[in-house]
């Protein structure tokens, strides 16, 4: 039996600040007073900083043009998970609204075809905690201090660029795909 991996969608597979700026881009250009969102200056975890007009950060992510625009955090993302797949039982783990779960899933089954396996959990409020998912004996890739915390599972990574939500976090920690399968693999 393979050992279980539970990734993170957002931020981890996913670029999402990226996605987030362009669908405010494209949403918000004819607004006035609209200043061009830049993912590369998000410091903040709901791109109020960059994207200024948006009054419910919920309505990009559930919004289609997201998943339009949604790539791959590196380029190498698809070969890695996909070779992962052949050691571990990989579980995208995600938090989010009905919606936006529910485009997550048709993205996977669209880039990621060879995953089948997806914890999906409704949640309103966006709270960042994944202490429903028994993660026992498994590891746990999220870009989210919080939802590592709160998780069961027995190694904990936190992925992705120092940012400030994440910088208390003093754990093991990956920055890239190509550093997952330095260690994984």
């Amino acid at each position: 039996m393979k050992r279980k991996l539970f990734i993170d969608f957002d931020n981890t597979i996913i670029d999402t600040i990226q996605a987030y700026c362009d669908v405010y881009n494209e949403l918000y250009c004819d607004y006035p007073n609209f200043q061009t969102a830049e993912a590369h200056l998000v410091n903040q975890y709901n791109m109020c900083d960059q994207c200024k007009l948006v009054t419910n950060v919920l309505d990009i992510f559930q919004h289609p043009l997201f998943f339009k625009f949604a790539e791959f955090i590196n380029h190498n993302t698809y070969e890695v998970l996909e070779k992962l797949d052949n050691k571990y039982q990989l579980i995208i783990c995600s938090i989010g609204i009905p919606k936006n779960l529910a485009y997550k899933a048709l993205w996977l089954e669209k880039k990621l075809p060879f995953i089948k396996d997806y914890v999906l959990i409704s949640n309103p409020t966006c709270k960042m905690n994944k202490s429903i998912v028994n993660m026992e004996g498994a590891v746990f890739l999220d870009d989210i201090p919080s939802n590592l915390y709160s998780s069961n599972a027995e190694r904990k990574i936190l992925f992705g660029k120092r940012y400030i939500w994440n910088k208390e976090w003093d754990g093991e920690w990956v920055r890239s795909w190509s550093e997952v399968e330095g260690r994984f693999l």
